[in-house]
């Protein structure tokens, strides 16, 4: 299938797929409702994403009005097309949710296809009252808290799953973000990585003032390693020495959180729920974890990462004991902390190669997103903005500090 050029709702020259039409809309309200068949009596489709907030999948809004058959009844309804992998939100994702009394962590799939392309079908959760954030910004302490209650839900409630679905987990789920069907995917990924702690290393010895430059040279002789221990730290066998695995997200940063506000006091958050879940897999919690501390918090919220810790595992345990969960004793606060320093790596890769796209101002001449730090012109001119950030050095510095005191950055 091919792809065409819609200028219809404001999409100028996007390509948007051929089989994102009018037909996809019907197929996912005929199964996603439940209904015997549907009339479309129009579809407008617009980008659901704005330049810089997705990179390894294109998302389009489908606004339908459309008429049930068997009543008659003309209704309107918001749906969010992806195209990537279709497991998680079919499978997994409702059966984690029935398993917590309903617990909502991610919209409702309606449809999802492997072809002619993988594709999902969403309930569009803007239209449920969720928002983005700013993601410069970074997330205040009750944002963060939220996020660290509800993913400790979702981790907990995936230990209960494996009691019953192991084996799906295991067969789909046990490839990290260098899974090989991600191909051209995970390739831009170690671009990204690799030319990021290239960036820093530059930046940081010719630009930072008073920085201790033996962390520098340290940062030079990780360079060559850098991916292959990014790699191993990943592949750990967690449960080789006692740990504990949980279905991770796998990309936990802010723009891939959606939340909603009490519509009466509108600076008081009440819910979050996950987008973009294509690369979660099985492993230990420190992943998630470790990535959402490093690229999330704003800079003020940096100073309670202990008290958000706290909170996640209490949300962890307590789903856990509401589950009844029985398969091994429930992990101790301690045991939490131990994979969080497993995965701690990760943490030092997220802040080094992640932090800097996340926090980068956006700019009238360069759009902060992915695609322009992979290759071309402005890869270079994006890393420069990024690195040389006032809101980044002041986040990073004493972070490179404290993961050389760890030792985490010698070889």
């Amino acid at each position: 299938m091919g792809e065409r050029t819609d200028t219809i709702a404001g999409l100028d020259d996007i390509a948007v797929p051929e089989y994102i039409d009018e037909r996809l809309a019907a197929k996912a309200l005929v199964n996603g409702l439940g209904l015997q068949s549907v009339r479309i009596v129009e579809c407008k489709i617009t980008r659901a994403t704005a330049n810089g907030d997705n990179y390894m999948s294109d998302v389009f809004r489908l606004a339908v009005r459309y008429v049930a058959e068997q009543s008659g009844d003309e209704r309107t309804i918001s749906l969010v097309a992806y195209t990537k992998e279709a497991t998680m939100f079919r499978d997994v994702v409702p059966a984690l949710s029935e398993l917590t009394g309903g617990m909502f962590f991610a919209a409702r799939c309606f449809y999802a296809s492997d072809l002619p392309e993988r594709l999902l079908v969403f309930e569009d959760l803007k239209a449920l009252g969720y928002v983005t954030v700013n993601r410069q910004a970074g997330l205040d302490f009750e944002h963060c808290a939220l996020v660290m209650r509800k993913i400790g839900q979702f981790h907990a409630a995936s230990m209960r799953f494996a009691e019953q679905r192991l084996e799906l987990l295991q067969r789909q789920f046990h490839f990290n973000m260098f899974n090989p069907d991600h191909g051209e995917a995970s390739g831009q990924l170690r671009t990204i990585f690799e030319k990021g702690l290239e960036a820093l290393i530059a930046v940081a010895r010719e630009r930072w003032d008073g920085f201790d430059q033996t962390i520098v040279q340290k940062l030079e002789r990780l360079a060559p390693v850098y991916i292959d221990r990014l790699r191993a730290c990943l592949e750990q066998d967690c449960e080789a020495d006692g740990g504990y695995r949980v279905l991770n997200h796998g990309d936990l940063w802010s723009n891939n959180m959606l939340f909603r506000y009490d519509p009466t006091e509108p600076a008081t958050v009440q819910d979050v729920a996950f987008v973009d879940l294509q690369i979660s897999f099985y492993s230990s919690p420190g992943v998630d974890l470790n990535y959402v501390l490093a690229t999330c918090p704003n800079y003020d919220t940096r100073a309670r990462l202990d008290e958000l810790i706290e909170l996640y595992y209490a949300s962890f345990r307590d789903t856990l004991e509401q589950l009844q969960y029985t398969a091994r004793p429930i992990p101790s606060l301690a045991d939490v902390r131990r994979e969080i320093r497993r995965m701690e790596f990760y943490a030092l890769v997220s802040v080094v190669s992640v932090l800097p796209i996340v926090v980068m101002d956006h700019t009238d001449e360069l759009v902060a997103n992915f695609e322009n730090l992979i290759d071309g012109k402005d890869a270079a001119r994006a890393r420069d903005i990024q690195y040389n950030g006032v809101n980044y050095q002041r986040i990073v510095r004493p972070m490179l500090i404290e993961f050389n005191q760890r030792k985490m950055l010698d070889i």
